[in-house]
């Protein structure tokens, strides 16, 4: 695969500081209009619906509700560090039995306020998903997707190692992967990718044909501007299971596709979050993966028939 190269800084381009370290930015307004869309499909019974167990695992924070759903999602090493320093300094409130509705609203007071929020807009969106509200396709797999790879510039946000090892079957153009993780780096030197600085990313996603977000980046707050940096002709697709809840508001942003899983056993994921595990775990116990497709954007691109 053909390396991506930087010869100049983009005008506006912005530095690692600006979107890779957010602990003060958060998705808010992305997880505001999931919000409002959920409460519309509930109505009152939203406010008969609690929280009946929480799990902050190690990568994952985990939600049961009372009517047994349960939503995962990413806690990123950031909130960790800041939600430590609270911790310390005073008592966090108990979680349990909160009114789900108060928490999707962002009106509760938690070192974990924001993650566990979207873990639980994850929890409750399954009952869309499972209702056949949006258009789902592709397999369980991004990669069954082959017309956002073949041929084209590829710019990863976050890898996602077993999607990259696929990527060398779909033969793209060239691959950029943007990651602080130094596994990452081991596995692009191994040849499934071109590893560039999170300082390069602004460049990347400028000259990209399609670009690859992890759900940490709305766990991060970092979404909208990556999203920002995206050409208007390239495709995007954001993949992981903290991106499980309700598409509208990424799709009313451009995203192509978004990659993503609905838990399947609620008290097996979360025990396995509770012992440490990690995403690794629980695909292959607890969660299923979906595919939900924005049809629209999917057609300006011409990709509608493109699901191997």
């Amino acid at each position: 695969m053909e390396a991506l190269t930087m010869k100049t800084r983009m005008p506006g381009a912005h530095d690692e500081r600006s979107f890779m370290r957010q602990e003060d930015r958060k998705a808010t307004p992305i997880l505001d209009e999931a919000a409002s869309v959920l409460e519309e499909h509930y109505g009152r019974t939203l406010e008969e619906l609690c929280i009946e167990r929480l799990v902050v695992g190690v990568f994952f924070v985990g939600v049961k509700l009372s009517n047994d759903q349960a939503g995962v999602a990413y806690t990123p090493p950031e909130v960790v560090r800041t939600a430590g320093r609270r911790i310390l300094k005073g008592n966090s409130p108990t979680v349990r039995g909160m009114q789900v509705g108060e928490v999707i609203r962002g009106n509760m007071m938690h070192p974990f306020a924001e993650v566990i929020r979207l873990a639980t807009l994850n929890a409750l969106s399954g009952d869309l998903f499972a209702k056949g509200r949006y258009r789902m396709g592709c397999g369980e797999d991004l990669s069954g997707m082959e017309a956002l790879f073949q041929g084209r510039r590829v710019c990863m946000v976050g890898a996602i190692i077993p999607l990259l090892k696929r990527l060398r079957e779909l033969r793209p153009t060239s691959v950029s992967i943007i990651d602080h993780k130094q596994e990452t780096k081991a596995e692009a030197d191994a040849g499934y990718g071109t590893f560039m600085s999170s300082k390069q990313t602004a460049f990347a996603l400028a000259h990209c044909e399609t670009a690859v977000f992890t759900g940490a980046a709305v766990a991060n707050g970092s979404i909208q501007s990556l999203i920002d940096m995206v050409p208007p002709e390239a495709a995007i697709a954001v993949v992981g299971p903290t991106a499980g809840f309700v598409p509208e508001p990424l799709f009313r942003r451009g995203v192509a596709l978004v990659g993503t899983s609905v838990v399947t056993n609620s008290d097996r994921a979360l025990e396995l979050l509770a012992e440490g595990g990690g995403g690794y775990r629980l695909f292959t116990s607890s969660v299923r993966k979906i595919n939900l497709l924005n049809v629209p954007r999917l057609q300006q691109l011409g990709m509608t028939s493109s699901c191997s």
